[in-house]
């Protein structure tokens, strides 16, 4: 069943079954929807898309105790990744300055920051009830160091991304680098790892390579569902339309009109082929893992491609 924000699904669930005592957060789920609602511009039932992809696909090792508070955490950090997003994105909410003061709020201390602003307000409220449940997991201090890593790697793609838009830096190889940060599926298997009491560290260096091959096919997956309205906002970080007005397909003073993204559909096959390459890449790599069995984790991918699909009409 889908989840709707306006109702009572989203609310935690009381009791020892649903989460470990020591893992709960200070705001319930859909109070991080109103806080992002008071800001951004997204159709927050997006969010409770997220929520339910997030109940659906983790890996096979975490252990079933944690698996709610998993999918809760990394619905809100998603949900302050999407703040980020708006503030380097959109052309109506960009901004420099505050991109900059939210990428640092998980560096700093609430003292350290003076902020004035509903985004940062929003964003440091949401930043700090996630870390209160995440540090908590029964492996956090192993991961801590890589979870701030790839939480940095998101929040530069996001700088990224705003200088592709304002200063003209876009070029292919930056933008294939940076471009599929913003889907956090690193950081969410980072915590999936923290949840995982039989994972041997020794294999993190092979987990890392699905991690980054799985995160490749869910931003084409993303991607496929958000570049019209990527389009209407003239947003040239988006691969497909980079790659559309190199080739020619379109030029820049078609961006920002709607009659511009059927154009676009023609480029579709060249990334969906390349998130079955991924895939494949993870089929092979799954069987390479010892301490738990990722066996499968791959045909999850590919139904992650089709489920995308479900999200369109919120973007």
């Amino acid at each position: 069943m889908g989840l709707s924000v306006a109702g009572t699904i989203l609310e935690r669930k009381k009791g020892p079954e649903a989460f470990p005592p020591e893992s709960v957060g200070l705001l319930e789920l859909s109070e991080v929807m109103d806080l992002y609602k008071s800001v951004g511009r997204r159709n927050i039932d997006y969010f409770a898309w997220i929520h339910d992809v997030y109940s659906w696909i983790t890996l096979p090792s975490v252990s079933f105790e944690w698996k709610s508070a998993l999918s809760e955490d990394k619905t809100k950090l998603t949900v302050f990744d999407i703040l980020a997003d708006d503030l380097a994105d959109n052309h109506t909410t960009r901004s420099f300055s505050l991109l900059q003061e939210l990428a640092e709020i998980p560096w700093k201390e609430k003292s350290q920051t003076a902020e004035t602003s509903k985004f940062l307000d929003a964003g440091r409220r949401i930043w700090e009830d996630s870390l209160s449940s995440v540090s908590c997991y029964p492996r956090f201090k192993e991961f801590e160091r890589i979870f701030y890593f790839d939480l940095r790697q998101v929040l530069s793609s996001m700088m990224y991304s705003y200088l592709a838009n304002t200063e003209g830096i876009e070029n292919p190889i930056e933008t294939s680098f940076y471009s599929s940060y913003g889907c956090l599926v690193e950081v969410a298997i980072d915590m999936d790892l923290m949840c995982s009491p039989a994972f041997d560290m020794r294999e993190l260096g092979l987990i890392r390579t699905i991690a980054c091959l799985a995160q490749k096919v869910a931003h084409v997956g993303n991607m496929m569902t958000t570049y019209p309205s990527e389009v209407l906002e003239s947003d040239v970080s988006s691969p497909i339309i980079s790659l559309a007005l190199r080739k020619g397909l379109i030029r820049r003073d078609e961006l920002g009109v709607a009659s511009t993204v059927p154009k676009l559909s023609k480029l579709e096959w060249v990334f969906k082929s390349r998130a079955h390459s991924y895939i494949r890449k993870v089929a092979e790599c799954e069987k390479e893992i010892r301490s738990i069995n990722l066996r499968g984790f791959s045909d999850f991918l590919i139904e992650l491609i089709d489920k995308f699909e479900g999200s369109r009409s919120l973007r």
